[in-house]
């Protein structure tokens, strides 16, 4: 189905927790409504919602699954022994009579009586796992004595508070007590004062769950930075899943490499673990494994997952043919002399520079090749406008990097023709340049993430730059950007790729600087294959850029900002799009 045949419900995640409520009162088996709180509707993956569940409450919903006769009635039910409470983040939390005033911000949504034995059961299993965790746990205890006797308690708390500040989302739990940094949910960790409260507290005074946190935080950013420590986004921390967790990496990892493990791995210190995962992790991104991060976004999940692609298959060998006929009227991919398609672009790039012709127009033409080839409803591509700005300059080789501002940035939106189609074209213009925008603010935002943190002023603030590809799913019920574009799913494949060396201009190295991204506002996700294709069109991107780089004075990118979208020029590529000719291009803007 052509981008142009989805259009977006609208539905607010406000609009959806109200149905989700409603659903509480039909007359249906207690753990079919429960499931459909815990999935949004089915729109988050049940392992990913029931992530979330406390330790117990998963006992608990066990208990009642499949329970035909069992049914929800209203809190105030007097044989109610089991509450549903549900948060305005959507959240499911299942409660016992005494847990009743535990949390305060969500409501008791209904009861149900699951029965004495059932109680017991569960509680049983949630005693016996809460004994393995407390003994877990003395691990990670010793890790903060030792770090306090060694005096680098202030500098490792320090650490896990500066990298919170670089990651997006930080949405997870302890039990009942909440870890959060994100526009959907609370600030807890910093506006809330959670981690500067344990600044000059002894270790033995914090509480068990903060403990945890801080322990484990640092060892999952030790392990491999803001890609592990948001996998734990919109689920349990624990120090059990913590080993868990670091031992599956490692072995994923190594079987990856084709190396083995020791046999004692899942008993080995766990900062042994997270240094050697590590080590692993960057060997992986030279192999044959491509890593790729699958976004549960409605819980702000994100795991990375390992998949076999050969090398041969993340490039183009030859120019996708959506690219070749777009770009027909360029003397360089015009006559391809056997050239693989990545060196054609870089030629490409580079002849149109130094013959004085329009380089951006090249970089446009990529954009909505892959949206035509992606069956996306919009793509974009972002980037500096002047590559010699990211080059080292005295006093220091970041001093030019931070005197840049956002219009220093551009972000090259362009809707699928169809979905151009069908809407107004004001609607549209608003759409892209509002984009455009979002784009030119999280460019600015993750430069400086290339740079070691010393090098970086403590009052700019930014984040670590994206450096994996990414499949998202229901990106439209919290994300600002994602809601305010209408976006449900997304594809974002950034460069320099992993496997590949980083974009080096003046002396300085960068990754996350430029990518490919696709949208669609509706219909189904988009598939692995379909990630395949961006990661391969995010290296033509990259090829457009190394072939500018290599140039003494490469071009400046002028066009693609607010007079751009206004004045219609992104008008050409779509109707080139629809198979028609390519009218001349307008003054660059």
């Amino acid at each position: 189905m052509a981008g142009g045949g989805r259009r977006s419900t609208g539905l607010s995640a406000g609009d959806l927790f109200r149905d989700l409520r409603r659903e509480v009162r039909e007359d249906r088996p207690a753990y079919t409504v429960l499931v459909r709180l815990i999935t949004l509707g089915g729109r988050l993956p049940y392992e990913d919602g029931a992530a979330g569940l406390t330790e117990r409450e998963r006992h608990l919903l066990h208990e009642v699954m499949g329970d035909e006769r069992l049914r929800l009635s209203a809190p105030s039910a007097r044989d109610g022994d089991v509450f549903v409470a549900y948060s305005r983040q959507g959240k499911l939390s299942l409660l016992l009579r005494d847990e009743l005033d535990e949390l305060p911000d969500a409501d008791i949504l209904a009861a149900m009586r699951v029965g004495e034995a059932a109680r017991e059961r569960a509680e049983e299993r949630h005693t016996a796992w809460r004994q393995e965790e407390r003994l877990e746990q003395r691990e990670l205890d010793r890790i903060l004595r030792a770090w306090e006797r060694e005096g680098r308690l202030t500098e490792r708390l320090g650490q896990v508070t500066d990298w919170v500040e670089r990651v997006e989302t930080v949405l997870l739990y302890v039990g009942r007590r909440i870890y959060s940094r994100s526009d959907a949910a609370s600030n807890t960790l910093l506006r809330d004062g959670i981690l500067e409260g344990l600044a000059g507290v002894p270790v033995a005074d914090w509480p068990r769950a903060d403990r945890l946190f801080v322990a484990a935080a640092h060892l999952l950013f030790t392990a491999g930075g803001p890609v592990c420590f948001e996998e734990f986004n919109g689920r349990q921390l624990s120090a059990l899943g913590l080993r868990r967790w670091l031992v599956s990496r490692l072995r994923g990892y190594a079987g990856a490499l084709g190396v083995p493990v020791r046999p004692d791995t899942a008993g080995r210190p766990l900062q042994d673990l997270a240094a050697e995962a590590a080590a692993l992790r960057t060997a992986v991104h030279a192999s044959g494994a491509l890593c790729f991060r699958r976004i549960s976004a409605p819980a702000f999940g994100k795991r990375e997952i390992l998949a076999g692609v050969p090398a041969a298959e993340r490039a183009h060998d030859r120019l996708p043919a959506a690219l070749a006929g777009l770009g027909r009227g360029i003397p360089a991919l015009a006559n391809p002399t056997g050239l693989p398609a990545e060196a054609l672009v870089s030629r490409a790039a580079a002849e149109l520079a130094l013959g004085g012709g329009d380089a951006e127009e090249l970089l446009a033409l990529i954009v909505m090749a892959a949206v035509l080839d992606l069956r996306a409803d919009y793509g974009m591509s972002s980037a500096v406008r002047d590559l010699t700005r990211l080059g080292a300059a005295a006093p220091d080789r970041i001093s030019g990097v931070l005197a840049l501002r956002r219009p220093d940035f551009f972000c090259c939106v362009l809707p699928h023709p169809g979905f151009a189609g069908r809407r107004p074209e004001h609607e549209l213009v608003t759409l892209l340049w509002s984009v455009s925008q979002r784009m030119q603010y999280n460019r600015w935002h993750f430069v400086p993430g290339n740079f070691t943190r010393a090098e970086v002023p403590a009052r700019r603030h930014y984040f670590l730059p994206p450096t994996m590809p990414d499949l998202a799913e229901h990106a439209d019920l919290w994300h600002g950007g994602h809601v305010a574009a209408g976006v449900r799913h997304s594809i974002r494949a950034p460069g320099a790729q992993l496997w590949r060396e980083p974009l080096s201009v003046g002396g300085n190295h960068y990754r996350g600087g430029y990518d490919i991204r696709v949208a669609r506002t509706g219909g189904p996700p988009f598939t692995r294959a379909d990630l395949w294709t961006a990661v391969r069109y995010s290296g033509l991107v990259d090829a457009f850029w190394r072939g500018l780089a290599c140039l003494e004075r490469p071009p400046v990118i002028s066009g693609f900002g607010g007079d751009w979208y206004r004045s219609g020029a992104w008008k050409r590529y779509v109707e080139r799009g629809r198979g028609g000719r390519l009218p001349s291009a307008e003054p660059a803007r």
